[in-house]
Parts: structure tokens; sequence; C-alpha cells
């Protein structure tokens, strides 16, 4: 987030300019290249990396910029065959859940295969209609999408299968108390695989 930003001004940015990446390097997708003087909006990454590079040249200076930088929650996940982790929060392990959070992944995979969560850990205050803190699943890429449940307490027993290709996860948590959060497994699995036959 920019509080101040003065970069000589070109049309393409092409002498001074800020570049951000949606990765480590500057080899993943580009988020921005910024000049001039008005205030960027907000730049916020797919992950849990983002690569900033600031080029001037020899000849026109300006002010600079300042930035804040902030963790959010939430993001785009791509679920593949191979397990991957998914936390409530940041310092999960080391502190509870901070309160009023809202938070929104979307996992998706590819076409003609489903998502599978298994829950590790789930601790979120439990209420009998989930209403103050809990997590929710959509079967699709927004809210509007069939739910697949809402959960607080100790969980779900079982994994959660979304036959699609998106699954959205919404955790919201109020102002008082908070537990320790969940951590999450998620992988891509072919819809056959998942018809299990329960004696």
């Amino acid at each position: 987030v920019f509080s101040e930003f003065e970069i000589e001004q070109h049309q393409e940015c092409a002498y001074d300019h800020l570049e951000a990446f949606d990765g480590d390097s500057d080899t993943a997708a580009i988020l921005g290249r910024l000049c001039g003087s008005k205030i960027p909006e907000p730049l916020v990454s797919t992950g849990n990396k983002m690569y900033l590079r600031f080029i001037s040249d020899a000849s026109v200076q300006r002010k600079g910029f300042q930035a804040t930088h902030s963790t959010e929650c939430g993001g785009r996940l791509k679920a593949e065959a191979r397990q991957k982790n998914l936390y409530s929060h940041s310092q999960f392990g080391d502190n509870n859940y901070p309160g009023h959070t809202d938070c929104e992944w979307l996992l998706t995979t590819e076409q003609g295969y489903g998502i599978e969560l298994s829950f590790i850990t789930f601790e979120v205050e439990e209420e009998a209609d989930c209403g103050y803190d809990y997590i929710e699943l959509y079967n699709g890429y927004d809210a509007n999408s069939h739910r697949l449940g809402r959960f607080c307490g100790s969980g779900p027993r079982e994994g959660v299968y979304s036959p699609g290709d998106a699954m959205l996860i919404r955790f919201h948590s109020d102002d008082t108390i908070s537990k320790k959060g969940f951590h999450i497994r998620y992988t891509s699995s072919k819809f056959q695989e998942n018809l299990h036959t329960t004696k």
C-alpha cells in the first residue's frame, strides 16, 4: 500500500520505474510497472512472496515512494496431485487466530479433476449454529455456489470433496474468543477415484 509516490513520468514507464512481481523473482508474473506521481492502487500477490525492483537512470530524479506491506489472508491456490498445506493464519501453531478476520481462499484445479480437503487440525470457537467463528466451504468460484458446509468447534470429522474444478474456503472470526485455528491439506484427484464403495 503506497502512501507516497513520485517517480519520473513516462507513458511506458521506460525510464525510472518500480516493478512488482507475483513471486520471489522477476520470472514470476508481473503485478505492475509503476511511475508518475499518482498513488497506485494497492498491490496484492496471489501467494506468500512478492518481488519488487526499483530502477532509476542517470537523468531525472524525483522524490521516490513510500509503502507499507502487510500479510493478507486468503488468495488463489492451485490444487495438484501433490499434497499442499493451508493454514488459518500466518502464526498458526504459535498464536491463536486473530479476531475480526474475513479470509477467502479460492482453490482451483484443472478441468476433469476434483478437490479433496483433509483437516489435520481444526479448533474454531464452538457455537450451536457456528454463528461466531466459522469456516464455510463452497463447491465453486464464489459464495453463490453450492455450499458444502459451515463448520466450527472441532470441525468436520471426514475429508471434504468437491467434484468441480474450484472450491471456495471462507473463514470468519468475530472480535471475542479465538482458538488455535486450522491446518488443511488439499489435493486434486480424478472424480472416479473418489467413488469409494462403502459396505
